[in-house]
């Protein structure tokens, strides 16, 4: 009797196993198709993802204010190799970027020029870049006192050169643009520290260096004006 129950309880353990394999690879065969399909949605659901974020961030968006027409274009990291003399932005040509058109930090804010555009990237040289040169004054632009005339030389930080000795210049004051490859009066920074000693043999210039009201590696997103019609080379 012991034994008939026995080989009954081995029968069907044969059959449950027997089937079980069958139900296993079922049961495998159906998780992996699962897993694939759940990779593949959210394969689809990061592109989707990333697409509406180039559409709201990366492809520009433009502004009017007073005259200037701005469009907003993000900055490409270059860290740790950044060393604050050229950036790249995420629009070129497609988007309507030309060369030579000038560059801020923030609306009157000047940081620099385009010199370079592919198709959907460009090139600015920026305030900070040994190669960038560009008469200025020092002072508030526009309440009738008489400013003082400079040459603002990049480099970090930029310099103001030519300066005539005799002028009598203070730490704060305004340093805004008067070259005419960029918007007049548009500001870049305010006097930081004056220079000693002079600049030249004959004693007739002193310089100082100007600080900036933004940093340059903090930046994320520069603007780029559309309608200001800078000097061809």
């Amino acid at each position: 009797m012991i034994f008939i129950r026995f080989a009954v309880i081995i029968a069907l353990l044969v059959m449950l196993f027997s089937n079980g394999l069958f139900s296993i690879k079922d049961l495998f065969s159906s998780s992996l198709n699962n897993k694939n399909e759940i990779e593949s949605l959210k394969l689809e659901n990061d592109s989707l993802k990333t697409e509406l974020y180039i559409a709201e961030n990366l492809s520009g968006k433009e502004i009017n204010e007073g005259k200037w027409e701005y469009f907003y274009t993000k900055i490409f990291s270059s860290y740790p190799f950044n060393d604050q003399n050229l950036i790249s932005i995420s629009n070129g040509e497609i988007s309507g970027i030309k060369k030579n058109q000038t560059v801020v930090a923030a609306p009157g804010i000047l940081l620099g020029q385009v010199i370079k555009v592919s198709k959907n990237t460009a090139l600015v040289r920026t305030i900070f870049d040994k190669d960038f040169i560009a008469a200025v004054k020092i002072g508030l632009p526009g309440q009738g006192e008489i400013r003082i005339d400079a040459l603002l030389k990049g480099g970090i930080p930029p310099t103001l050169e030519m300066i005539e000795k005799s002028k009598n210049i203070k730490n704060g004051e305004i340093v805004y643009n008067a070259d005419q490859n960029y918007p007049y009066g548009f500001k870049l920074g305010e006097v930081q520290m004056i220079e000693t000693e002079n600049t030249d043999t004959a004693g007739l210039f002193k310089k100082v260096f100007l600080k900036t009201d933004y940093n340059l590696t903090s930046l994320e997103e520069v603007l780029v004006i559309k309608n200001f019609g800078a000097l061809e080379d």
